[in-house]
């Protein structure tokens, strides 16, 4: 037989370690309160003792009724009167003050307050009845009072552990979310101290978790599903170039076939890894300054080969425009733009390129002259893997909208585009 684990409950010992230090609070007072309490009822009793010690006082020198008689009518239910002899020894420690004074009140042996009063009849005891003990008494009334208080204070304790553990109640069940895979529970961050922080690094842990596997899934589906084309063109060629009786130069362009669709695969690949990591990105936190101009003709001549392959001539209208912002973010917008324009032109055509600012905004246009677009086609340019012109689908792999359109939303910026057929 195995022994059962219960699970750790921190709430439980919340209430436990608080309800300990409601106990020792409260026995701690228990004992000071008590040696109060004996204080104060001694000083009651005295009080009660003296005042009918000056009634039966006051009515003997009144009335004509012996001490005996106004004895039982005075007497009260806390309190007892009775005769006692002068020479009795219990008097010795007052004997003194009964000669000089008509009420006199001491503590007897058992520390109780007895009061003695001259009459006319003799002298006369007053001292509470013969089942009351000051220590019994007081302590009844400070357990009274401290059972009260500890009550309420346990109480507190519980409302109060609740209270206390409610944040981590609330950690644990997102936590055992997460580990179902459920990446959008978050918890409210509206704790001060540590409990606040830990909160909120909560979840920015699990914000970083949900991109992490959003990126995953994200990738996976695009690649299961733009992967199928190029893969069934490699393999459809592998086959041919296993065919019996081909000759060189069919050997030779199947294999140029198969390079061409390994090398999509790959742009296809790298493409897809950097606008998935975009896409979890909510803003980017690197702000530089650079001149957007310079930018833009450093990328121009890097590219120079394929355009002068095109004989493409170049209008440049730019200004000197310096901004702060991510520079890698925009250097693959303006990458992507100029390389679209460079594919959709004819030869020997004209691109032309303007920067300005307005105001607090800089601007980019780039024109070419292809063969422009429908409405229709204008509409999903910025969708992934859409590619207007299917004849040049060898060329892309329709994410390059895409990166740019997700780029810009990063950075706080816009575009926009004009064309027709």
């Amino acid at each position: 037989m195995m022994r059962k684990i219960h699970p750790y409950s921190f709430r439980s010992h919340v209430a436990v370690f608080l309800a300990i230090i409601t106990v020792m609070s409260g026995l701690s007072s228990l004992i000071v309160s008590s040696l109060i309490s004996r204080n104060t009822l001694t000083i009651e009793v005295r009080q009660s003792e003296y005042e009918l010690a000056m009634t039966l006082l006051q009515l003997d020198k009144e009335t004509e009724l012996r001490t005996d008689e106004l004895i039982p009518i005075l007497e009260r239910t806390n309190l007892q009167a009775s005769f006692i002899a002068e020479d009795d020894p219990a008097l010795d420690p007052v004997r003194d003050m009964l000669s000089d004074t008509e009420i006199v009140t001491f503590n007897s042996y058992q520390d109780i307050p007895v009061t003695c009063v001259h009459t006319s009849s003799g002298l006369v005891s007053i001292m509470p009845t013969g089942n009351f003990n000051i220590y019994t008494s007081a302590m009844t009334r400070v357990m009274s009072v401290c059972l009260f208080f500890m009550a309420i204070f346990l109480l507190a304790s519980l409302v109060g552990s609740k209270h206390i553990s409610h944040p981590v109640t609330e950690l644990t069940d997102a936590m055992n979310r997460i580990s179902k895979g459920d990446f959008d529970v978050r918890v409210p961050e509206n704790g001060t101290g540590e409990v606040g922080a830990l909160m909120r690094s909560f979840n920015r842990m699990t914000e970083a978790l949900g991109r992490t596997s959003y990126v995953q899934k994200d990738f996976i589906s695009s690649v299961s599903h733009e992967f199928k084309t190029p893969l069934a063109s490699i393999k459809g060629y592998a086959r041919l170039l296993n065919m019996p009786g081909l000759t060189d130069a069919d050997r030779m362009e199947y294999t140029r076939m198969i390079t061409t669709e390994t090398d999509r695969l790959v742009r296809l690949s790298d493409t897809m890894l950097r606008l998935t990591a975009l896409e979890s990105q909510a803003k980017s936190t690197i702000q530089e300054p650079f001149f957007l101009d310079e930018q833009v003709r450093q990328i121009i001549v890097r590219m120079q080969a394929v355009w002068q392959e095109k004989k493409i001539d170049w209008d440049l209208d730019m200004q000197c425009v310096q901004i702060c912002s991510d520079k890698a973010l925009l250097e693959q917008v303006w990458t992507n733009l100029i390389q679209n324009a460079i594919k959709f032109s004819p030869e020997n055509s004209r691109i032309h390129i303007r920067i300005w600012s307005e105001e607090d905004y800089a601007f980019f246009r780039i024109e070419d002259h292809g063969l422009g677009m429908t409405q229709e086609q204008m509409d999903h340019i910025y969708d992934r893997f859409y590619q207007a012109d299917r004849s040049r689908s060898s060329e892309g792999v329709g994410l390059g909208l895409s990166l740019v359109h997700r780029i810009l939303d990063i950075l706080s910026g816009h575009i926009s585009v004009k064309s027709e057929p």
